[in-house]
């Protein structure tokens, strides 16, 4: 057990509340927590606690209303409020709905939303630290889920990349787009996100240290890094496809099964993910909620 996991221990030991890891490089259950009731601070320090030495948790069979969603969130760190304004929720504008649900016409929330392999806001200045998501309404086949998302470790990518990738990019940036997301979602057949306005592209360096784990890890993403500043663009593209590549192993992923009551909250720094698109247009929704850094992370170290 490391020393972070025997702090999880020791706080757990306090209170009512257990934390079951889901898979072997990330993820883990937290159970004993009710969002509703209100989070005391010994509880929220295991969370804490678990959201960095896991990546990505889940709380199950939380019924929230929004405004419960969003004191919980604010707990985290300050809330990043969407420029996406069309698909806020109306009495919680701090959340956004991602839905496929159409009413009078058109989409009530995101559709398609991260359909590419990404990390949250990355192609903005100050990219969201954690994100929140809760399950309002999951689709099911013949009793199984269907929309998965799907978790990936950036640290446990980066410690074993081979060694001349990790120095070709251990002081190198990548470079975010939102314009280079939209474009491959179109090329994808993905509906891309109502973007108004334009932003422009940003840099991030390619490997991040983790504020609290103090882990290195990689932020580069198959959905919004387009190029690698400094490298000609082609020897960029092939760098960047081969560690997309890497990065999917099995060994690096944990696969989320939604359920209608998830909390789920992670780590954009320590994870990577994805949303599996296999439900068409069976009905799904869901609550999200971006939080701001509180940590300097997005710069060159």
């Amino acid at each position: 057990m490391n020393q972070t996991s025997s702090a999880i221990a020791d706080r757990q030991r306090d209170i009512d509340v257990e934390v079951l890891p889901l898979a072997a490089a990330l993820g883990a259950e937290v159970k004993g927590v009710n969002v509703a009731e209100g989070v005391g601070d010994d509880q929220m320090a295991v969370v804490l606690d678990a959201l960095h030495t896991y990546g990505v948790i889940v709380l199950r069979d939380q019924r929230l209303t929004p405004q419960q969603q969003v004191a919980f969130c604010r707990r985290l760190g300050p809330m990043r409020v969407s420029f996406m304004t069309d698909v806020a929720v109306p009495e919680a504008p701090e959340l956004t709905i991602v839905s496929n649900i159409v009413k009078d016409g058109r989409p009530i929330g995101l559709v398609d939303a991260g359909a590419l392999w990404h990390t949250d806001g990355s192609y903005l200045p100050q990219p969201d630290m954690y994100t929140v998501l809760h399950a309002i309404q999951i689709p099911q086949r013949d009793g199984t889920s269907l929309g998965e998302t799907r978790f990936m470790s950036t640290a446990a990518v980066y410690e074993n990349l081979p060694d001349d990738i990790r120095e070709k990019i251990d002081s190198a940036q990548g470079v975010h787009s939102l314009s280079y997301h939209i474009q491959r979602k179109i090329e994808g057949n993905f509906k891309a996100p109502p973007a108004k306005d334009s932003k422009p592209d940003v840099l991030h360096p390619a490997v991040i240290q983790h504020p609290v784990t103090k882990r290195k890890g990689i932020y580069l993403t198959e959905g919004h890094t387009k190029a690698i500043q400094g490298l000609p663009e082609q020897e960029g593209r092939e760098l960047l496809d081969v560690i997309a590549t890497f990065a999917k192993q099995p060994q690096f992923l944990y696969r989320h099964k939604w359920r209608e009551g998830d909390l789920l909250v992670w780590d954009n720094v320590g994870t990577q993910h994805l949303a599996i698109t296999d439900y068409g247009t069976m009905p799904r929704r869901l609550h999200r909620a971006g939080i701001s850094s509180p940590f300097d992370v997005f710069t060159k170290h």
